[in-house]
């Protein structure tokens, strides 16, 4: 009855409400202040690093180096077509196993570009031909003879050629003799005449003299007797000269007059030897160029029959066994004379793969080595060999390039092989995860985890301890330190961590 209270009662209700909240309020501060000093630790925890751990433990290291490459084939075989034709349908697919003759594409029939080109080309070779046949420098009996395809062996040129150069040396020679001759007779006839001329000399002046002194008046009888009978006699000596003159010099003439003679009959005949000489060897020659035509023609004409066949029903087939490795075209796709057709790796052919390694490890290998998949259960017959160790192109300070000979009947090109290789395993005492091994300025560490009991629980923090690397491989890593065996060792957290850092244990580890 609220009505009916009297204002120091109402006064004394609401004093009593405002204790009443005052204690609920006072009540629910010191629950919370009891569950946070309770679960503090849950609290801080949720703010930590999460760290993974693995014991400190005994293990074998396998130093090897392993690597994934892709397997090429070595020395593949580029299927060829060599004329330009449309495809009509592909018969096998990339990875089919093909024997030799295999059909591989089928081929539209229809005739070539090449088919085409290589008759015009016959065409145009006919043509030449013809022409350089009728050009006049044959004999009708040559050409007769060259279009019933009879043609002359390398022997009997020889022997016609043999024949024209006799000839011609044989008229060369008789022309050069008669010169000789005339140049020997014109020779004679200079020294005779020089001879005649000085013995002609002596009577003159003897006679002349003899006239002289018969000219003295004051001559006696019998010295004018004396030197009349001595000029007599010396003018019938001196026209006896003159008639065996007159003979000399008609004999010269006559020797002349035949040898001028036989130096026309010699010239005739050697300017018509030169001429038929000249004519002789170009008809030869042309006669050889029309018998290499004739047969350049007839490989045309092979050519041409070859590619009339493929005309039609035309299939391009596997020259070799072994697998498909790539195909050029589909069907509608024309083919091109300077592309691969298709690309074969020919069965029994091993084939190569490739995968970078750094330097330092290279050098723990050589060419020979042996190497073996890494899922060896997953192959019965397969073998790698180290074939090649070069330079890293995109490195080739840091990394070396390994090539590999795979040979296998159970992979084919295209395919990805993982190997590897190395040293047997050792044992150690203390290994650790790869991940586990840190390093900074100061050398190669470890963070074990070290843990503290409370009241409330345990609490955990990062401990740094030095150590030294003695082995590794891809996964472990053997160490020596000031470290128990039985240690644990961080191998990842959620956030960076350095030592003397708390961190909190993965629900794995917890």
């Amino acid at each position: 009855m609220t009505g009916t209270m009297s204002p120091a009662e109402r006064r004394a209700r609401r004093r009593q409400k405002r204790k009443d909240r005052i204690k609920n309020i006072a009540i629910a501060f010191l629950a919370i202040l009891l569950l946070l000093t309770l679960f503090s630790n849950t609290f801080m925890n949720y703010t930590l690093p999460e760290v993974a751990t693995q014991a400190i433990q005994a293990g074998q290291i396998s130093p090897k180096i392993r690597g994934t490459g892709t397997l090429e084939a070595n020395d593949p075989y580029s299927v060829m077509v060599q004329e330009t034709r449309k495809i009509s349908s592909v018969a096998v697919k990339v990875g089919d196993t093909v024997h030799k003759d295999t059909v591989i594409y089928y081929l539209e029939d229809k005739k070539s570009a090449e088919l085409e080109e290589a008759q015009k080309t016959l065409d145009t070779m006919e043509t030449a031909y013809e022409k350089s046949l009728f050009s006049g420098t044959l004999t009708d009996a040559t050409i007769s003879r060259l279009r019933a395809g009879q043609t002359d062996t390398m022997d009997g040129y020889q022997a016609r050629l043999r024949a024209l150069q006799d000839q011609y040396k044989a008229a060369k020679n008789a022309d050069r003799d008669v010169d000789l001759a005339k140049q020997i007779l014109s020779s004679n006839q200079a020294w005779t005449d020089a001879e005649r001329a000085y013995d002609s000399l002596t009577p003159g002046y003897t006679v002349a003299d003899a006239e002289l002194e018969l000219a003295n008046p004051n001559i006696d009888e019998d010295r004018k007797e004396q030197l009349q009978y001595f000029i007599a006699s010396k003018n019938r000596e001196k026209s006896q000269l003159d008639n065996e003159t007159a003979q000399v010099d008609q004999h010269f003439a006559s020797q002349q007059a035949s040898l001028d003679y036989q130096k026309a009959l010699t010239s005739s005949v050697y300017t018509r030897a030169s001429e038929e000489r000249e004519e002789k060897l170009a008809e030869l020659q042309l006669e050889i160029d029309l018998v290499s035509q004739q047969e350049e023609m007839a490989k045309q004409r092979d050519k041409i029959r070859e590619l009339q066949e493929k005309a039609v029903g035309a299939v391009v087939s596997s020259p070799v066994e072994g697998i498909v490795t790539s195909l050029a075209y589909t069907a509608g796709e024309s083919t091109q004379p300077d592309a691969a057709a298709a690309v074969i790796q020919v069965a029994g052919k091993p084939m190569t793969a490739s995968f970078s390694v750094t330097s330092e490890q290279a050098k723990k290998l050589k060419v020979g080595d042996i190497a073996e998949p890494q899922n060896v259960w997953y192959y019965t017959d397969f073998k790698a060999t180290l074939k090649a160790i070069q330079p890293d192109k995109a490195d080739p300070a840091g990394h070396k390039q390994l090539t590999f000979l795979i040979e296998s009947p159970e992979v084919t090109a295209g395919q990805s092989v993982s190997l590897q290789l190395g040293e047997a395993p050792r044992q150690y005492e203390m290994t650790v995860p790869n991940s586990a091994v840190r390093e900074d300025n100061n050398g190669k560490f470890i963070l074990i985890l070290k843990s503290k009991s409370s009241p409330i629980g345990n609490r955990y923090r990062a401990q740094r301890v030095d150590v030294q690397v003695v082995a590794s491989d891809d996964k472990l890593t053997a160490i020596t330190g000031a470290v128990d065996s039985w240690e644990y060792v961080i191998t990842t957290s959620t956030a960076p961590i350095k030592a003397g850092d708390m961190v909190r244990l993965s629900n794995e580890n917890a």
